[in-house]
């Protein structure tokens, strides 16, 4: 079968993902997005799927040292915590994931580039669960849309939170009348290879983007 490689950086995919992979003639869409990550807090995801899988460890795998990842648990409303201390990752589980759909906080000491690597996820795979409550969630296909056109299932009361790292706050947007509102002047638009929180009022719904080239 043949394949047709498709080399994704976020200023290509954020400018233009849509007409680009338009011209892929394959079922795998290969790729890397360059995700600039500052000093301090921020918020993170990873929109690819690496092989040979999607730890932290394999995704990231060198950091500055000192650095310090958080994955959000909604199950307990607290954080697993992973370090990167002496050219090494330790902490509450090493096996931590950071799959497309999901998000992590990272604490830099220094600005740096991460690259993530691997393909876009596809077809109904490309689905994430959204449960009641808060969560830490990312568009699993490497778009910057307003939320509503990345087919978010917004219920009735839903709160997304977008973390600035130059400030250290959130903006805030809700879900109410049908429609979004609050600091974006209308629905979150997420940046390539950025994870929100969400506050979701009802019971879990699946958030599955549609993407065949």
């Amino acid at each position: 079968m043949r394949t047709k490689t498709l080399l994704l950086t976020a200023a290509l995919v954020a400018a233009g993902a849509a007409s680009s992979m338009a011209q892929v003639y394959s079922v795998n869409v290969v790729g890397y997005i360059n995700k600039a990550i500052p000093s301090g807090f921020a918020m993170i995801a990873n929109q690819l799927n690496n092989s040979p899988d999607n730890k932290v460890t394999t995704v990231i795998p060198a950091p500055p040292e000192g650095t310090i990842v958080y994955k959000f648990n909604p199950a307990t409303g607290g954080y697993q915590v992973l370090s990167f201390l002496d050219g090494a990752y330790e902490g509450d589980d090493v096996n931590m994931t950071l799959n497309p759909g999901e998000g992590v906080f990272i604490k830099s000491p220094s600005a740096h580039n991460a690259t993530f690597v691997g393909e876009v996820t596809q077809g109904a795979a490309a689905t994430t669960t959204i449960p009641s409550g808060f969560s830490v969630r990312s568009s699993s296909i490497p778009q910057s849309l307003p939320l509503n056109q990345l087919e978010f299932p917004a219920t009735e009361g839903d709160i997304v939170y977008n973390f600035n790292p130059a400030t250290g706050g959130y903006k805030v947007s809700s879900f109410l009348d049908g429609a979004w509102e609050g600091d974006f002047g209308g629905a979150p638009t997420p940046a390539i290879g950025e994870s929100f929180f969400v506050k979701h009022s009802g019971a879990a719904v699946s958030w599955t983007r549609t993407f065949t080239p």
